[in-house]
């Protein structure tokens, strides 16, 4: 190579690492005979001579009592083939490490450069230990009562307003929210965006705390208790997906049309939620951007540049379809309309959720 080139090795290793000062000519021709001699720099060599180990660490944070399979969430599995693809880009391999012993020993084994935590709970080990070894660090979602570091996440108070007036716009009128504890970043401003919005409007508040993992059965037991009660709500979004899917089953088991009768939403897009009847509503968070993100920030960190920005908020968007767009109704017969607007008028009893 160098050679072909007519330069010395050093000259040639200045040109393709961008070190040292070069002509810009001899730089371009370095980089031009490099091209046409298919050569690409070994990898090994190059992380040896940086001190750098060219991985880069990501994890997903787990309650210990709310555990999930992450390959049963779309929006884990998006962010981590596009966190995947954006370290390959930049030079790096991504090594998944799973939120258990298993994991927190791999993660003190392997010489990562620096780490992604996706959704980071407050005292959970693997975050602790990236801390331990001082690390670059990047979050996906802010660490709650921490929120100085690096960080990508969506404006989930907007979302969830967005989602909420949507709902409002499509006639409901008792909107309930199916979501878990408040331990994460994500799930705190959702629940204050859903009270601060139910403040805003007059509605009452209706929550419904998911129990038993993050599944299609927690949310149909969530929402079969909020359809049975004495004053069900018209409309149910669900601060996941999966359980947003339960509610429709619920639904279907009551004898509940959706969404003539009842509206429901979910917070994150799938295949599943798409292939539901009806499909299924969705907040789109786009996890494929802020996996990229998470990933860029993380790179600049590791080789020592200062990023522009320290937070990065990625929009979302309502993904409004059929489990949210009531079809045009056909005229009410008068008894028929004194029944509904009795229903309507009827007094219900005031819910005040109690936290967990």
């Amino acid at each position: 190579m160098a050679e072909a080139a007519g330069v010395s090795v050093t000259t040639v290793s200045h040109a393709l690492n961008g070190k040292g000062r070069l002509p810009d000519a001899t730089r371009r021709r370095v980089q031009e005979v490099a091209r046409e001699l298919g050569y690409r720099p070994n990898a090994t060599a190059q992380a040896l001579a940086g001190g750098r180990s060219r991985l880069l660490g990501l994890a997903v944070s787990q309650a210990e009592d709310e555990p999930f399979a992450l390959s049963d969430f779309a929006y884990f599995a998006t962010l981590m083939s596009a966190a995947t693809s954006a370290a390959l880009e930049h030079g790096y391999a991504l090594v998944l490490v799973h939120d258990d012993d298993r994991g927190e020993q791999i993660w003190s084994q392997v010489n990562v450069d620096g780490a992604v935590i996706v959704d980071p709970i407050p005292g959970n080990r693997l975050l602790e230990a990236v801390r331990e070894r001082e690390l670059p660090l990047v979050t996906t979602g802010r660490i709650p009562g921490d929120e100085d570091g690096y960080w990508v996440d969506n404006d989930h108070v907007a979302g969830m307003r967005s989602m909420l007036d949507h709902l409002a716009r499509q006639g409901a009128e008792r909107v309930a929210l199916m979501t878990t504890p408040p331990k994460t970043s994500y799930t705190a401003d959702a629940l204050h965006a859903y009270e601060s919005w139910c403040a805003d409007t007059g509605v009452e508040p209706r929550i419904a705390w998911l129990d038993g993992g993050l599944t299609e059965g927690s949310g149909y037991e969530a929402a079969t208790s909020l359809l049975r009660g004495d004053d069900p709500p018209d409309a149910i979004y669900s601060s996941l997906d999966r359980p947003a899917l339960g509610a429709l089953l619920a639904a279907h088991a009551l004898g509940i049309a959706v969404p003539d009768e009842l509206l429901v939403a979910g917070c994150t897009d799938s295949n599943a939620g798409r292939a539901a009847e009806p499909a299924l509503t969705a907040l789109g968070l786009q996890p494929e951007r802020i996996g990229q993100l998470a990933v860029e920030l993380l790179v600049d960190l590791v080789e020592g540049r200062e990023p522009a920005r320290h937070h990065l908020h990625v929009p979302t968007r309502v993904i409004a379809r059929g489990s949210t767009r009531r079809r045009q109704r056909a005229a009410v017969s008068p008894p028929a309309a004194a029944g509904a607007a009795a229903r309507r008028s009827r007094p219900g009893r005031r819910r005040t959720p109690s936290r967990p």
